[in-house]
C-alpha cells in the first residue's frame, strides 16, 4: 500500500467527465422535468442545455441560439421553436438584449411552473390506477391516458391551464380507472381489468402537519388553520438547537407556503456551528433568521442560510438595511417575457364541464 500513499486515484470515467471533455461535469435536472407530460423531448434537451449555462453563470445565461441548436442536434429555426415552447409553458424566461447581443435566459422556480403541477397531478392519477388494477400493464393505462389527452385537445383545453385540485385529480383517476376496467362509454380500452380487493381510495391531497422536535417544544394546537404548529419558549436563552430549527421551519412555511425538507441531525449541526461562531449569542442567530427572510433570497433553505457568505450580508442588512447588491439589482432589473405565461384561472367546475361535453 506504500505506493498509493499521497495519491488521488481518479477513475477513467471521472477523468473524462471532469477533465478531458470539452463539456465537463454533469447537469442535474429534476425528475419531474425529465418525465414531464406534454413537453416535447427536444424542449427537455434545450432546457438541460440552458440549465447548464445558468448553473455555470449563476442567475442567468446567454448562450447563442446556434450553440443551443448544436447541442440539440437541430437547426437554429427548430431550436427557436423549442425555446419558445419552454417560454410559453413557463419553464424559462427569455430577455431580448438587442444590438445583435445574445438573449438572456432565466430558469423559473420549479414550484411556480403550472405545467409541472398539472403533469404531476396526472402522474399521481396514472400511478394510482396502475396500483389499483390487478395484472395491469403500464401500456394499458398509457393507451387510456392518450385517449384522455386527445379528448382534452379536442375540447381545446390547454394542458397547463387544467386546475390542480382534489376534485380534478379524482375525476382523472376515476376516468382512467373506469376505462382500463372497460367501464367507460367513450371508447373500449385494451384491458378488461379487475379491481384489487381491500384497497381504499386515498385522498388526492394530504395535509402536512408539524412534529415536535424536542422536550423544550410545546404544542400549540390547531392555531394555524388546522395545522399542528408549535410555540417556542419566550426566553430566547432557553432555546436549544431543535428550537432554532423549528423556528426556521416556521419562517420558511410562512414565506413560501411549502414544507421545509428536514434533515434533523444535519440541521442541528449547522445551528450548533452558527452558535459557536457568535459565541452563543442566541438573539443574534434569531435576528439573522428574521433578516434572512426579509432580504428575500431565492433559495431560503437552512443550508443556504448557514453558508459562510450569508453572515456578512445579513449583518449588513440588520445594521444598515442594505440588501445584497445582486438582490437589489434583481429587483430593479425588468425581465421581459416574450410569450404570455399567465394562467387562465380555469376552475375545476369549468374544466369538468368542458371535458364532459357539457352534458353533465
Amino acid at each position: 500500500m506504500e505506493q498509493y500513499k499521497g495519491q488521488v486515484i481518479v477513475s477513467s470515467e471521472k477523468q473524462f467527465v471532469y477533465r478531458d471533455s470539452e463539456n465537463r461535469g454533469h447537469v442535474q435536472l429534476p425528475n419531474m422535468v425529465v418525465s414531464c407530460l406534454e413537453l416535447s423531448d427536444t424542449s427537455k434537451i434545450a432546457y438541460g442545455v440552458i440549465s447548464r449555462y445558468v448553473f455555470e453563470n449563476g442567475k442567468e445565461a446567454f448562450p447563442a441560439v446556434s450553440r443551443i441548436a448544436m447541442a440539440c442536434n437541430c437547426t437554429k429555426k427548430t431550436a427557436i421553436k423549442y425555446i419558445d415552447e419552454l417560454c410559453e409553458k413557463g419553464f424559462i424566461l427569455k430577455e431580448r438584449n438587442g444590438n445583435r447581443k445574445t438573449n438572456s435566459y432565466y430558469l423559473m422556480d420549479i414550484d411556480k411552473i403550472d405545467h409541472l403541477h398539472v403533469s404531476e397531478m396526472f402522474w399521481r392519477a396514472v400511478n394510482s390506477v396502475y396500483r389499483e388494477v390487478e395484472v395491469c400493464l403500464y401500456e394499458d393505462v398509457y393507451e387510456c391516458f392518450i385517449k384522455l389527452l386527445e379528448k382534452l385537445d379536442k375540447e381545446g383545453i390547454t394542458f397547463r391551464e387544467i386546475p390542480v385540485d382534489a376534485e380534478t385529480e379524482s375525476y382523472i383517476r376515476k376516468t382512467l380507472l373506469s376505462r382500463v376496467k372497460n367501464e367507460g362509454d367513450d371508447f373500449n380500452p385494451p384491458y378488461d381489468g379487475k379491481a384489487k380487493p381491500n384497497i381504499s381510495n386515498h385522498a388526492a391531497t394530504k395535509e402536512v402537519t408539524g412534529t415536535a422536535l424536542g422536550d423544550t417544544v410545546e404544542k400549540a394546537g390547531n392555531s394555524a388553520g388546522g395545522r399542528g404548529r408549535f410555540s417556542l419558549p419566550d426566553d430566547i436563552e432557553r432555546w436549544k438547537n431543535d428550537n432554532f430549527v423549528q423556528y426556521f421551519y416556521e419562517k420558511f412555511i410562512d414565506a413560501t407556503g411549502r414544507t421545509h425538507e428536514s434533515a434533523r441531525s444535519k440541521h442541528r449541526g449547522m445551528i450548533g456551528r452558527l452558535l459557536k461562531n457568535v459565541e452563543g449569542n442566541k438573539l443574534r442567530i434569531k435576528l439573522r433568521m428574521d433578516a434572512f427572510f426579509q432580504i428575500g433570497y431565492d433559495n431560503p433553505s437552512l443550508e443556504w442560510f448557514s453558508t459562510s457568505g450569508r453572515a456578512a450580508e445579513i449583518d449588513l442588512f440588520i445594521e444598515q438595511g442594505k440588501k445584497p447588491f445582486y438582490i437589489a439589482a434583481q429587483v430593479k432589473k425588468e425581465i421581459v417575457e416574450t410569450t404570455s405565461q399567465t394562467k387562465s384561472g380555469m376552475s375545476a367546475e369549468d374544466f369538468l364541464k368542458r371535458i364532459k361535453g357539457g352534458n353533465e
